[in-house]
């Protein structure tokens, strides 16, 4: 390996190998590298995309920030067919669509090129790659515990079909060997939260350290608008082509509106993300009063125009990033406790936590009711967000990390 000096003022050359190209939806790494290069450090990008994919906004941000950012194309028919070949071996289907020889000749490049001082891995997907990345040093941050969301998601599985329900089944098995072994060589692991690192604990005890690096929130971006909210207007939003997130959306429309409606005829709900299933529009058009717009460009002015943002998730492991970006905004949010258990132990009293579908349905009516009470929720909100989820502050906590790593932390 040639060797190329590492930089006298302290400041880190970092390989970022992603499954995806980080953007906005893809949230935690493409601001986690914009903010490391804002503190000095030199990025560079390998990711895994299908190349149909891309989105050319954040991509430019992205090459405008890193050194290099290199797209390894994952063709679909590629993956598709890489993940009916693991079905009778030990590898989950999280890890088998990301298969790629050309990602690991690219990462097996530029490791011999001498020109980095860590490896940052992103995902449970992109694990395998470890190999690739010998001698580096390198982190591998998980995000959540991907066991525990595939639990989550098989109990949630009553409706499918037996196929289905097989195939969710299969899939937490290999996971549950899987997950613990793909983090074994990284010499520590970061999560979004105190739950997923106790959930990764109890699969191997022996596991590499375990560190709790938040998610934070562009809070310049997402601001509070002038406007006031419309009366009686609620939003949920989120990629809805994500399964947990269909699940919380059909439940926001079969359970608790009409619980809502009893009280408050005139309320109205928008669901706000891309991907959303012909079934959910179906129930949309329905229950009436319902608006489910799609991918859109811009998701502030569906928060702005909203009493509550609502998170009432049944399925869910790191933090919710829909509820960080309403409070941002200035909106008090309704939420599950499998939404809430991420947020600090100073939660805001602009957060409701409610699960029982009456209790959730009671807090959002609060609010519809006294909209001074969730003004003033929407400006704790806010506060809070401020203070506990700073983006600085996450890609200093991951610069820590690199630090101990390169210093054979753990001994």
């Amino acid at each position: 390996m040639s060797e190329s000096p590492k930089a006298i003022d302290g400041s880190l050359r970092i390989l970022f190998v992603l499954p995806y190209v980080p953007s906005p939806i893809r949230v935690r790494p493409y601001q986690l590298i914009r903010h490391l290069a804002a503190l000095g450090h030199t990025i560079t990008v390998a990711a895994l995309e299908d190349t149909r994919r891309l989105d050319p906004e954040a991509l430019a941000e992205l090459r405008r920030v890193c050194r290099d950012v290199h797209i390894v194309p994952l063709p679909l028919s590629r993956s598709a067919a890489c993940a009916l070949a693991s079905l009778p071996t030990p590898t989950p289907l999280w890890a088998a669509w990301c298969k790629s020889p050309r990602m690991e000749q690219l990462l097996r490049e530029l490791v011999r090129s001498g020109q980095f001082d860590v490896a940052h891995v992103e995902h449970l997907r992109a694990a395998h790659f470890d190999r690739a990345l010998d001698p580096l040093p390198r982190l591998i941050d998980a995000v959540d515990c991907i066991t525990e969301l595939r639990r989550q998601m098989t109990i949630r599985r009553d409706g499918a079909k037996a196929t289905g329900r097989m195939l969710s089944l299969l899939e937490w098995r290999k996971l549950r060997r899987y997950e613990p072994k793909a983090y074994k060589s990284y010499r520590a692991i970061a999560v979004t939260t105190e739950h997923d690192a106790r959930a990764l604990m109890a699969l191997d005890p022996l596991l590499p350290p375990i560190e709790i690096v938040a998610n934070g929130v562009d809070s310049t971006y997402f601001s509070p608008g002038n406007e006031a909210p419309e009366a009686d207007g609620l939003v949920f939003s989120g990629k809805m082509s994500y399964s947990a997130n269909d699940d919380a959306a059909f439940y926001l429309i079969t359970t608790i509106l009409p619980r809502l409606r009893l009280a408050r005829p005139g309320v109205r709900l928008t669901i706000v993300g891309s991907g959303p299933t012909p079934a959910l529009q179906r129930a949309a058009a329905r229950a009436g009063g319902v608006e489910v717009t799609g991918y859109v460009d811009d998701i502030r002015p569906y928060l702005r125009r909203a009493v509550a943002a609502l998170c009432p998730m049944r399925i869910g492991v790191g933090i919710q990033n829909k509820a960080l970006e309403a409070m941002s905004t200035g909106r008090p949010v309704v939420c599950s406790s499998i939404a809430a258990r991420a947020l600090s132990a100073a939660l805001p009293p602009a957060v409701w936590v409610a699960d029982a579908p009456d209790a959730f349905a009671n807090a959002c009516l609060t609010l519809l009711s006294k909209p001074e009470e969730a003004a003033r929720g929407g400006i704790e909100a806010r506060r809070y967000v401020e203070k506990y989820h700073d983006w600085k502050t996450s890609a200093e906590s991951f610069v820590r990390l690199y630090n101990m790593i390169q210093n054979d932390w753990p001994p």
